[in-house]
């Protein structure tokens, strides 16, 4: 007999160790297992622990602030005017006298004296047609996207965790089951040998219970590896340290009342929650503006603007005519208002055609993935249902092999019954735990991947923690 169920809440932590790189764990030593407190974790713990600090949430965070940073820099050309403050220094050959009279000339290259000044200058937009307004409008759509891809990074480790923890649970639990399973059926063998000492059964009877034993210490041997490896798996993204012990609060299976019916309920909520459908839709929105600023771009840009300008040459004469432009002796204040129109109209159909494109290739990719959401809901929901069946289903098979253990035990006690029957309920009903084990397994896991569907693994923790499912 081999250890059932062992193989998915196995890959359910591998799983979540492939997302964070694989992690060397050695064995603790005694002392420090007595030394060091036993940490408990209940559900939201785990999530908490495996999501929050992931480098993949972080640089998450950091592309919504950049994105954030374009809104703000696009809503602030409003207020904030775009400064450039300029300077030059060198030296100047001296330059006497004015323009009618002056002992120089221009090509004198003698008499060197210094010369500086600098300019400050701002420029505002006064009207721009819109293009501001819509450029940061689509900038905002741009940080609704980073937002929904934070949420879909969020979404993928939550499940990696939930799988995990159930995993940790149900491999637990088989631990359990074939240690007690082993030390029935040792218990077995002692009374088969007592009874073949009293000439109650006889000894191929023995030989044959006996003959199974190595079937149990496999699958009990097994489960002790799994449970160990998965425990060591876990507790490296729990940040424990290597070889620390820890328990987990086991969490109960909300009450399922879901239905076919709910159908359009669900496919309704994926179509509000869902990651990806969201970031699409902020895809399109952002298009959309990008549209409208390319639009835009066929009209002019106003702008004001003004400066301050001065400079000195001390060995170059001060010109006082109005009409005499001096590079080197002067004070200027400006102000005005400048007309800037790109006329190539052309350029700009292209543009925003460029952009119409874009905007319905992404808007066609969202309609693609909501067809394929409503699919996933279906059958997520559809799985749901099944596995409540099949756990229901796998108790009752259970309970009736009970009976079937209890009266081969019965008939076997009493010398009316042969091994071979005894031994077969022996594994069947070991074999029924094992897979109402499993079958629990795969119904939280079922209803952690609808809610995945959904895009809402926040309302799972919801779930698990009052007991029920709620969708309104």
């Amino acid at each position: 007999m081999r250890a059932l169920g062992l193989t998915r809440p196995l890959a359910a932590v591998l799983g979540l160790s492939l997302l964070a790189g694989t992690i060397a764990v050695p064995a603790a030593t005694a002392q420090q297992d007595a030394a060091a407190p036993v940490k408990t974790f209940g559900l939201a713990a785990v999530v908490t622990k495996v999501v929050d600090r992931n480098p993949l949430i972080l640089a998450q965070r950091y592309d919504v602030q950049r994105a954030q940073i374009d809104v703000d820099e696009l809503e602030g050309f409003w207020a904030l005017p775009q400064v450039s403050f300029s300077s030059i220094s060198g030296v100047v050959p001296a330059a006497r006298g004015n323009v009618v009279q002056s002992p120089d000339t221009a090509n004198d290259i003698d008499n060197l004296g210094p010369f500086y000044n600098f300019s400050v200058n701002a420029i505002l937009p006064l009207y721009t047609f819109g293009r501001l307004k819509h450029g940061a409008a689509a900038a905002r759509h741009v940080v609704g996207a980073r937002n929904a891809e934070g949420d879909k990074v969020r979404d993928d480790l939550t499940m990696e965790a939930v799988k995990a923890y159930w995993g940790v649970l149900a491999s637990d639990e088989q631990v359990e089951l074939f240690a007690e399973m082993r030390d029935s059926y040792g218990d077995l063998i002692e009374q088969a040998e007592e009874k073949e000492e009293t000439g109650g059964i006889d000894s191929n009877d023995v030989f044959e219970i006996k003959a199974a034993q190595y079937d149990i210490d496999q699958a009990y041997l097994t489960a002790v590896q799994s449970a160990q490896l998965v425990r060591r798996s876990l507790g490296g993204f729990l940040e424990l340290r290597p070889g620390e012990a820890y328990d987990l609060t086991p969490a109960d299976t909300p009450s399922i009342e879901l239905s076919l019916e709910d159908l359009g309920t669900l496919q309704l909520r994926a179509a509000q929650r869902h990651p990806q459908l969201r970031q699409l839709s902020s895809a399109v929105r952002a298009l959309d503006e990008a549209m409208l600023v390319e639009r835009s771009n066929r009209w002019p840009v106003v702008l004001v603007g003004g400066g301050f300008g001065w400079a000195r040459s001390p060995n170059r004469d001060s010109q006082d005519n109005p009409f005499v432009f001096d590079e080197f002796n002067y004070t200027r204040v400006t102000a005005a208002f400048n007309v800037r129109w790109d006329l190539n109209f052309a350029k700009h159909d292209l543009n925003y055609a460029r952009r119409k494109l874009q905007r319905d290739a992404t808007d066609a990719r969202r309609k693609a993935l909501q067809m394929r959401v409503d699919i996933d809901v279906h059958e997520a929901l559809g799985r749901v249902i099944t596995q409540v069946q099949l756990l229901e289903a796998a108790r009752e098979s259970r309970r009736e092999s009970r009976r079937w253990l209890r009266s081969a035990g019965d008939d076997f006690d009493l010398g009316i019954g042969e091994a071979q029957p005894l031994i077969r309920a022996y594994r069947a009903d070991y074999r029924l735990q094992a897979i109402v084990i499993q079958s629990e397994y795969d119904l939280n896991v079922a209803l952690a991947g609808l809610a995945f569907v959904l895009g809402d693994m926040s309302s799972y923790l919801t779930w698990v923690a009052d007991g029920q499912i709620a969708l309104d």
